[in-house]
């Protein structure tokens, strides 16, 4: 990616900091942080005409009101940190960008405080015409948003890119499961084909994204507020819970490297819950990092279930654990795990520091 210009400018030296998050990246040294977390609730969806949505509804671009989704401007002031992490804001997280821009259409639940994609192509005789007419009005909308946070931000976060779902999630999201799983076996080519197309939309968004950011003392801050010396990116694979380790591997895998590829550095998304894939992530270079969300029981393991697989994953890659923990939790970890490389992000209920501004 080509560098942007200009730079956060920075009220107090981090670049110690900088150099031990430098360093995190070829497994050197440890980064911690307890952060705030607020438990899902309504959804807050700020509309156009001035009011906040109270039912549910079918969401367009222009039903929204950016002033309110980007915040207040900052005083210039020194970067805000969360332990050894730097605040990061991205575009507003609630909206799946990237299902958007493909076509999906997008339903705003408020009570149940999520926006869900909604597949919309069900034979692959409709694919070729809609990989041509891609929703640029949502396109227009996230890089507009994305300028807003960087004018507001005044050196006091780092903007990041939104929550953007990686290539299995893309395919679950425009095909459903059901099609997206027979696809495998009954239009393999097609499928593959779709894979190229969705992988070439998210490093397009991405790329359009990191145009608009500036760097900080020439790197970039990822989603989860760790600074690497070049730019960065986030991906995941979170619909390969109804993929076998070697469909991932076979399929999806190479795509997730196609986007770590189109960045410097690149850290990917997985849940406590679901780690089959990680076999076959640890045996390509990129993404360099890996992210475990910990799913909380008895949807997911607990915290000691999960130590052999991230003993694995810190032989050869940085490993961020990430999610609410006990004290029990946080302990066992520290002794259990090497801390060369590892990153624990400790949330407490509370307001994320991720999350969009909202009124007191």
């Amino acid at each position: 990616m080509g560098q942007p210009g200009g730079n956060i400018c920075l009220a107090r030296d981090i670049r110690p900091l900088l150099r031990r998050h430098a360093a995190w990246w070829e497994r050197q040294g440890m980064l911690y942080a307890e952060v705030p977390h607020e438990p899902l609730g309504d959804l807050w969806l700020p509309l156009a005409d001035g009011s906040l949505a109270e039912r549910d509804l079918d969401l367009q671009p222009e039903m929204l009101d950016l002033d309110r989704l980007a915040g207040p401007v900052q005083e210039k002031g020194p970067l805000n940190l969360w332990g050894d992490l730097i605040e990061a804001r991205g575009p507003y997280a609630r909206i799946p960008w990237v299902e958007a821009i493909l076509g999906c259409p997008i339903r705003a639940t408020i009570q149940g405080g999520s926006m869900r994609s909604q597949a919309f192509i069900s034979s692959w005789e409709e694919w070729p015409k809609h990989r041509r007419a891609l929703h640029r009005q949502w396109q227009n909308l996230l890089l507009r948003l994305t300028e807003m946070l960087v004018r507001r931000a005044n050196g006091r976060y780092a903007i990041t890119q939104p929550l953007m779902r990686g290539p299995s999630d893309l395919a679950e999201a425009v095909l459903g499961p059901e099609m997206t799983c027979f696809s495998l076996y009954d239009h393999p080519a097609e499928l593959q084909g779709f894979l190229w197309d969705v992988t070439d939309v998210f490093i397009d968004v991405l790329r359009r994204q990191m145009a608009l950011i500036p760097p900080l003392e020439g790197g970039y801050v990822n989603w989860f507020g760790i600074w690497a010396p070049g730019t960065v990116v986030r991906t995941q694979c979170d619909a390969s819970a109804f993929l076998s380790a070697k469909q991932y591997a076979r399929w999806f895998l190479p795509h997730d490297v196609r986007i770590s590829e189109a960045a410097d550095y690149a850290i990917i998304h997985l849940h406590s819950g679901c780690l089959h894939t990680v076999d076959a992530l640890l045996e390509v270079e990129r993404p360099q990092a890996i992210q475990i969300s910990l799913d909380p029981e008895p949807s997911g393991p607990p915290v000691r279930a999960i130590l052999a697989i991230c003993q694995k994953i810190l032989e050869k890659k940085p490993l961020v654990v990430d999610g609410e923990m006990t004290e029990a939790d946080v302990a066992l970890l520290l002794e259990a795990l090497p801390h060369e490389g590892l990153c624990l992000i400790v949330r407490r209920m509370g307001r994320a520091p991720g999350d969009p501004w909202r009124p007191a």
